[in-house]
């Protein structure tokens, strides 16, 4: 069975097995589109962003999401349907990795009002309660990744924190809630240190103004 780590620095995904990661995308490949979700998952940690990405709009397409960023819905507008929720998060970790920041937020934002929408809706039934909120974590952790690598740690806190304290109370999978915690701890950290140069630095300037 191929694995990956997490780099606690990078909150990004490491295969432990380069070579035997390609010949399970292959394997993936031959199953055809029944593999594709989690192809693009393996494309994307392997590097290949520009497969991963074109794959994972095809993938959105299929299950009846939008098949370009300017149809995602935006605020306002249609809620994209609950089978496109999880391709639309795979998009969005591929966008992220490919450095644009600001469409991954689109894609993620969009998925988020949708499963928001259904939670609170009066008829909702504990599978589909469920489903939402374990949705609404990835949202919160992918979103929180997009805000550690754009150095906006505080806010990737806040999200990580949240992801965390849905999937312990939902009772996600173990790896789930490790990943949010190993998230919370490095944002935290980077969040500590950026305060206290920050902090440094403002003090530097107030002794240099003192000392004109």
């Amino acid at each position: 069975m191929v694995t990956y780590r997490i780099d606690t620095t990078t909150l990004r995904e490491v295969p432990l097995d380069v070579t035997a990661t390609w010949e399970h995308v292959e394997l993936l490949e031959r199953r055809g589109v029944d593999g594709d979700g989690e192809r693009v998952v393996w494309l994307r940690i392997l590097g290949a962003l520009a497969s991963a990405e074109q794959l994972a709009w095809s993938d959105v397409a299929r299950h009846g999401g939008p098949a370009s960023l300017e149809h995602v819905p935006r605020p306002g507008g249609h809620d994209v349907p609950a089978a496109a929720w999880r391709p639309l998060l795979r998009l969005a970790q591929v966008l992220h990795w490919r450095r644009r920041l600001d469409a991954a937020d689109v894609v993620v934002d969009a998925v988020r009002r949708a499963a928001q929408a259904a939670i609170v809706r009066h008829d909702v039934d504990e599978a589909t309660r469920r489903d939402c909120s374990a949705v609404l974590a990835f949202a919160d952790q992918g979103q929180g990744k997009v805000r550690y690598d754009a150095g906006r740690c505080v806010e990737a806190v806040h999200l990580f924190a949240s992801a965390l304290e849905r999937r312990a109370r939902d009772g996600a999978p173990a790896d789930q809630i490790e990943s949010s915690r190993i998230a919370l701890a490095a944002a935290s950290s980077r969040a500590a240190s950026t305060g206290a140069a920050r902090s440094g630095a403002e003090h530097d300037a107030w002794q240099a103004a003192a000392r004109v």
